[in-house]
């Protein structure tokens, strides 16, 4: 577990917002404090869909959204004079980038791994970010997370995002 702190809130905003910058994670949940609070459950209702639209919309075995598809929603809940007094987003790599992302892990490790995740967070202390590895079970090889904290820390450099490491 690696964690960040953000040092230009401003220029991250605009990337996780306004771009695709993160659209390669699914939402888990999301927590925005404004007013009121808002709660975005990031897990697919399949009532909702038709058989055939949930074929296509429950591709990710996880059964999460793409963060692209609610990233709209989220800013305009966050737009506006004033800033959320506090929000949390719990992000998870989509499974098609985890096998790459993983490659140097051996694969019997690898087999546990049940999610790569990175948790943003706003509070009175500042905008963090940090990683985690969910397991299926116990190991104690720690591979994993640390190749997740080093790939996490190549795409904030890679991205312009200007952290400084806790």
């Amino acid at each position: 577990m690696m964690a960040f702190t953000v040092n230009s809130k401003g220029a991250f905003m605009s990337k996780l917002l306004s771009s695709d910058t993160f659209d390669s994670f699914l939402l888990e949940e999301a927590r925005i404090k404004m007013g009121v609070s808002y709660v975005i459950d990031g897990h697919l209702n399949r009532d909702f869909y038709s058989p055939e639209e949930w074929e296509e919309a429950g591709k990710e075995p996880s059964g999460l959204t793409e963060w692209s598809a609610v990233r709209a929603t989220c800013r305009d809940l966050i737009k506006g004079k004033r800033a959320p007094s506090a929000f949390s987003f719990v992000f998870h790599l989509k499974s098609e980038y985890m096998d790459r992302t993983l490659a140097e892990v051996p694969a019997d490790t690898r087999n546990f791994v049940q999610a790569l995740l990175l948790n943003i967070r706003l509070d009175s202390t500042g905008l963090h970010l940090v990683t985690g590895v969910s397991m299926r079970g116990f190991t104690t090889d720690r591979s994993p997370e640390k190749v997740w904290d080093r790939t996490v820390s190549r795409f904030l450099a890679a991205r312009g995002i200007d952290t400084e490491t806790n």
